[in-house]
């Protein structure tokens, strides 16, 4: 299959969606140049195997890995390559409505622009004006007719960024999958069915571990209302953290009849206190069309954060009928 390269499946999708913050960046500050380092010109392999074989295995350090392009040595005439090779993650939906993470291997054959573009001199650094993002950089190496391969550094601007003629070069490259694998699950089938995340957090650990009082009262919760439950398990070692992450259980659309029951429980509930000391195992996520959220504890203090109006969330003390009725 062909395909265009696109820069935000090179390395981590979680990390390229927010860029990467370089410190000692800043309005007005002095960019320090590249500091390219070992030889002139970038080392020679015998054999190129695959990405697999080249890369770290963890993926924090293929991160890292893929940005030390920026201070790697620049590509000369010394090197003819005929194809280049991208080592990249992507993301693949499946049939079921689920997504899952991959260790995609690409090759190109057509390197006119590329080839420019990583001959490209370092530009001179600035003192102007330089924002804290880093684009992210490729994984990208150059294979010859003896399958020799180099991995050359990247031209970077003023601002130690990969050089715009280079992001443009790359973004036009027309690959062909040469291998894929799925290394993990984004989103199950489930979850997607269900028009749930497949991981949430806790709030109500989460806002009453911030010492908040609960001064506000309990808006009214709309007698109509388009529902949808999403039950999460925190497993053990994410309990009492800052912030506990769920993995989806279970949910899916409420009905007329079960959102009428619930809204009832939770509007005879008593106020109940931010703090307690005893992390949920498992918690539930109702949210509201147009608006607003129930976060409900199946276990632990059994607390509800209410948060349907503009105001703080409220904390309301849960009952075993909204357990059974949320819970099952």
């Amino acid at each position: 299959m062909r395909m265009r390269a696109t820069t935000t499946t090179v390395a981590l999708i979680a990390l390229l969606a927010g860029g990467c913050a370089r410190p000692g960046d800043g309005p007005g500050a002095a960019v320090p140049g590249p500091q390219r380092s070992g030889p002139a010109a970038p080392v020679v392999h015998d054999r190129w195997e695959s990405c697999d074989a080249a890369l770290p295995k963890d993926q924090m350090d293929q991160f890292t890995a893929a940005h030390e392009a920026l201070t790697m040595p620049l590509l000369d005439d010394s090197f003819q390559p005929v194809a280049a090779v991208v080592c990249r993650v992507g993301i693949r939906q499946r049939p079921g409505g689920g997504s899952e993470q991959t260790a995609e291997e690409a090759r190109a054959d057509d390197l006119t622009a590329l080839l420019s573009a990583l001959r490209l001199p370092d530009e001179a650094s600035t003192a102007e004006i330089c924002t804290a993002d880093l684009p992210g950089v490729p994984w990208v190496v150059l294979v010859d007719r003896d399958n020799r391969w180099v991995r050359p550094g990247v031209p970077v601007d003023a601002c130690v960024k990969p050089r715009t003629e280079f992001r443009k070069a790359y973004d036009g490259l027309v690959t062909v999958t040469v291998s894929s694998r799925v290394t993990g699950q984004i989103e199950s089938d489930e979850a997607a069915t269900a028009g749930c995340s497949q991981t949430y957090a806790d709030m109500t650990w989460t806002t009453g571990a911030m010492g908040s009082e609960n001064k506000g009262t309990l808006g009214p919760l709309p007698e109509t209302a388009s529902a949808r439950r999403c039950v999460y398990d925190v497993p053990a070692s994410e309990r009492g953290s800052g912030k506990p992450a769920g993995g989806f259980r279970a949910g899916g659309p409420l009905s007329a009849a079960d959102w009428t029951a619930i809204r009832a429980e939770v509007a005879a509930s008593e106020p109940a206190s931010p703090a307690c000391d005893q992390p949920a195992s498992r918690f539930a996520l109702v949210q509201l069309e147009p608006g607003g959220t129930l976060n409900i504890e199946a276990d632990g203090c059994r607390r509800i954060l209410a948060e349907v109006s503009d105001g703080p969330g409220v904390f309301r003390t849960s009952s075993e009928r909204l357990t059974k009725l949320v819970f099952g």
